[in-house]
C-alpha cells in the first residue's frame, strides 16, 4: 500500500510541475503581447501647444477623395470613433480632419492620410515624436488597410474602415 501511494504522490507532483510550467508559460505570453502594443509610447517628448511646423510639407494636393473610420484604442479618445474624408490631416490644430487636441503628445500637423492608386497610405509629416503603424515607424509613406493600428502619441487608431 505505502508502494501504491508514493507512486501516486509522484504522479499528482508531475502533473502539478508541468501545471505551473504552462501557467508560468501563459503569464509570459500575455506580457509580451502587452509590451509589443504598448511599446509606442514609452520616450515621448511633450509637444508645446504653438510649436512651429519644422518643415512645410504639401498637405491636402491628392485629388482622389474616399471616405474612413478610425476607432481609439488607447489615450485621451479612446472608445471614440472619428469618421474622416481623404486626404485627412491629423493633429491638434483645430483645422485637422481628425484633431486630437487633448492629446500633449501630438504635434500641430502630425501625420496625413490619403488616397494613392486605391491604396490608403500614411505619411509623418515631421513630427517629434513619430508616426507608428502596428507598431513600426512611419519614416515613408506607408500603406494601411483595414484593422492596422496607427499610432499618435499616446492615442492609437485602429483602421475600421477604408
Amino acid at each position: 500500500m505505502p508502494l501504491l501511494l508514493l507512486s501516486a504522490l509522484k504522479y499528482v507532483l508531475i502533473v502539478l510541475i508541468w501545471l505551473f510550467f504552462l501557467f508560468a508559460m501563459r503569464a509570459v505570453w500575455r506580457e509580451t503581447r502587452r509590451q509589443v502594443r504598448t511599446t509606442v509610447a514609452t520616450n515621448l517628448v511633450a509637444v508645446p501647444m504653438n510649436e512651429p511646423s519644422p518643415k512645410v510639407v504639401p498637405v491636402g494636393t491628392h485629388p482622389i477623395k474616399s471616405q474612413g473610420k478610425v476607432l481609439a484604442l488607447e489615450g485621451p479618445y479612446a472608445g471614440k470613433t472619428f469618421t474622416f474624408e481623404t486626404p485627412a490631416l491629423l493633429g491638434r490644430d483645430a483645422g485637422c480632419s481628425i484633431v486630437l487636441a487633448e492629446d500633449a503628445f501630438v504635434s500641430q500637423r502630425h501625420a496625413e492620410i490619403y488616397l494613392e492608386r486605391r491604396h490608403v497610405i500614411v505619411m509623418d509629416l515631421g513630427s517629434k515624436n513619430g508616426t507608428f503603424v502596428n507598431g513600426d515607424p512611419v519614416e515613408a509613406p506607408m500603406r494601411i488597410t483595414k484593422g492596422d493600428v496607427i499610432q499618435l502619441g499616446k492615442t492609437a487608431l485602429k483602421v475600421v474602415a477604408k
